[in-house]
């Protein structure tokens, strides 16, 4: 059964839940067919058993197939009819698709409440790197989709060319009180000129991965400190230790522009860190403002990724981001950059499928700083939908966003994949609740900053990631690189928009 590409970034249920809906839809699975069992899938696929359940739960949520007790899965008798064409909604996304589940969701509440004006999703995918001249090609075009789900960084952009609708233009009543409960910086994040753009899915808070079993078995602390950071990374590295947990490496970072807006992201809290900016309170060029510190901290880097590099695979630098967490789920090393977003893909590559396991097994934390007396922080991300000024059915659009969009629907989300609400009122449930992973994550909001919110930002952060693979991976004399990205961002600030 061809049906999984574990090289690809789309997410593995994600991958299977597709492949069978295409079997129903095409006939070649018939109302009644049974599907294969849990325990099969796993063996023909040679993936882990988390991926196979959210495939089918979804599938079965979208009334595809039925479950029987005792007996197995089966398509559904209405599956056929669940599949036809309606009023289309053209959705573009890239592959990190597991929000599509919740506008799934709303979509299939909103039949159910509107017969008379069902609607239908025809959902565009492409790679992170060829999102932006997909999506911009569509709109020079007049071709735009209807909504698009981006990372927040890319909305200034879109809403200075006049690309996205600004929500209250469609129901200003309803954005002040959506308003209202967002974390301020998950509002930041999605504000554009005072107004609200994006509809929020979850809070990404980046930071460092770590085995919480390994270390407490070893007896050592998560590193607070670059100094401490540097013995964990040797004591991982000593022969009998890597022959006691049978990993590969010590750390996965990314340090070239293959890991694409991740490597800014993971990375931008080491500038802030040092008390240097890259754009000031009025959005000018600010990168040269603390030299001296921004050179001395990309020297300690290089510690890492130069002096160390024998920690590390061989062929990180050609690594995509979504390989980071892949290493780290599979036990190949103890600790790896990411975000909080990473634990779907790593409960997709490991046996670990539920938040009591995270919470025995994994830790995230701040990434460590030059001394204990540097404050903590990281960088916060997120994923959010836009609506499209393009777009004939702006209306319905919004309608469905406001079902994605509800306490309840963001609750539902974020415990299935162990992820930080946008929301005041849900962050705080969680802290109230059992929910012990969730409990280590949202206190870090407190720490984390946004990154630039600038209509230049994609290319601002492009040579932010050429600076870091010449000085990382190819050994730039820190002084030079910053001179030179200082140069190029320099004329990038003095174009039009």
């Amino acid at each position: 059964m061809a049906v999984i590409d574990r090289h690809s970034a789309i997410p593995l249920y994600y991958q299977l839940k597709v492949w069978f809906k295409e079997q129903i839809e095409t006939g070649t699975l018939r109302p009644g067919d049974q599907l294969p069992t849990e325990a099969e899938l796993c063996d023909d696929l040679g993936i882990s058993r988390a991926p196979v359940r959210q495939a089918m739960a979804e599938l079965a949520r979208d009334g595809l197939i039925y479950r029987r007790a005792g007996a197995g899965s089966f398509v559904a008798p209405a599956a056929a009819a669940a599949l036809i064409q309606r009023t289309t909604l053209r959705v573009q996304t890239h592959y990190d698709v597991r929000w599509m589940d919740s506008l799934e969701q709303a979509t299939q509440r909103w039949n159910t409440l509107h017969p008379e004006h069902e609607v239908d999703l025809d959902v565009r995918m492409c790679t992170r790197s060829e999102f932006h001249q997909v999506l911009q090609r569509a709109a020079i075009r007049g071709e735009a989709p209807d909504l698009a789900a981006m990372d927040y960084v890319w909305l200034t952009h879109y809403a200075t060319q006049g690309y996205i609708t600004p929500l209250d233009e469609l129901d200003a009543r309803w954005v002040a009180s959506t308003a209202q409960d967002l974390e301020p910086s998950v509002l930041r994040n999605n504000t554009v000129e005072g107004r609200l753009y994006g509809i929020p899915i979850q809070a990404d808070i980046t930071g460092l991965w770590y085995r919480k079993d390994w270390f407490q078995q070893e007896g050592i602390e998560p590193p607070v400190t670059w100094d401490a950071w540097l013995s964990v990374f040797d004591h991982f590295a000593e022969p009998e230790v890597m022959e006691r947990y049978k990993h590969h490496y010590s750390l996965i970072i990314p340090m070239t522009a293959t890991t694409g807006e991740t490597t800014t992201n993971l990375l931008i809290p080491f500038i802030w860190m040092v008390g240097a900016e890259v754009l000031n309170a009025h959005g000018n060029l600010a990168l040269d403002s603390h030299c001296t510190e921004l050179c001395e901290m990309l020297r300690f880097l290089q510690t890492i990724t130069l002096d160390r590099r024998d920690y590390m695979p061989k062929d990180v630098h050609r690594s995509n981001w979504w390989h980071l967490a892949r290493y780290f789920a599979q036990g190949d090393v103890p600790m790896t950059l990411g975000g909080s977003y990473e634990w779907p893909r790593i409960r997709d590559e490991s046996n670990w499928e539920d938040e009591y396991d995270a919470a025995a097994h994994l830790g995230f934390m701040l990434l460590p700083r030059p001394s204990r007396s540097v404050p903590p922080v990281g960088s916060l991300g997120g994923t959010s939908w836009t609506v499209f000024q393009q777009s004939e059915n702006r209306e319905v659009t919004l309608e469905l966003l406001k079902l994605v969009a509800t306490r309840d629907a963001s609750q539902q989300f974020c415990e299935e994949n162990l992820q930080v609400s946008p929301y005041v009122s849900i962050n705080q449930r969680f802290m109230r609740t059992e929910h012990p992973w969730l409990q280590e994550l949202v206190p870090l909001l407190a720490y984390v900053r946004n990154r630039p919110m600038h209509a230049h930002y994609v290319r601002i952060s492009g040579f932010l990631q050429d600076m870091f693979e010449r000085v990382l991976w190819e050994g730039a004399d820190p002084e030079v690189a910053v001179r030179k990205a200082v140069q190029a961002l320099t004329v990038v600030m003095a174009e039009p928009y």
